[in-house]
């Protein structure tokens, strides 16, 4: 009983530490084979464009949760030509096809104090989540010359949300070694939260 509810305990104070960065953790999954898929991280937009959209001197970086692992990129680049904050970085997670994988706009929290700047930690400008069972219909393979085949998809757009409003836009391509059709697919209803 004593573990139970130490267990419980527990949960809730990790909940409450990570919720402001990453609100949309995905569930415990239990089904599926897990398999290395690759989030392309290529872009992201704020709704109100230029480096002064977000906090003066603070630069964006984006978090990809799913299951109980979470990985972050670097800071991001800002791009006057395409107007949207630059990463073309590339994470590597192990999913099962029934996980969501949460995408997240993040910047840190960071007060210049004239003498010395104050950094609070990271806040959330904006987030996404994606079964990764959508995802597996649209990988195409690709031949390539020196890491063989592929299963890619094209570059998506994901609105970034924040409290119900639209914050943003990320851009996303996914890559995986794995035959789409060793895993099998989900139908065609599964696709309703990406665009092109």
């Amino acid at each position: 009983m004593l573990g139970i509810l130490g267990g419980l305990g527990l949960g809730i104070s990790a909940k409450t530490q990570c919720g402001e960065l990453m609100p949309c953790k995905a569930a415990l999954s239990w089904g599926g084979k897990p398999f290395k898929l690759s989030f392309c991280i290529h872009s992201a937009s704020v709704e109100r464009a230029g480096p002064e959209s977000l906090p003066e001197g603070t630069k964006p970086f984006i978090t990809v949760a799913a299951g109980d692992k979470q990985k972050q990129t670097e800071l991001g680049d800002w791009s006057r030509e395409d107007e949207r904050w630059t990463f073309r970085e590339v994470l590597t997670m192990e999913v099962s096809p029934d996980d969501e994988a949460c995408i997240a706009l993040a910047c840190d929290k960071q007060y210049n104090l004239m003498l010395a700047a104050l950094s609070l930690g990271s806040g959330c400008v904006g987030e996404v989540c994606v079964p990764i069972a959508s995802v597996l219909p649209q990988l195409q393979m690709e031949d390539r010359d020196i890491e063989g085949l592929v299963y890619v998809t094209p570059k998506f757009s994901f609105d970034l949300m924040k409290d119900g409003v639209k914050t943003g836009r990320a851009f996303l391509s996914f890559e995986t070694k794995t035959s789409p059709s060793s895993r099998g697919g989900a139908g065609p209803d599964a696709w309703c939260a990406l665009s092109k």
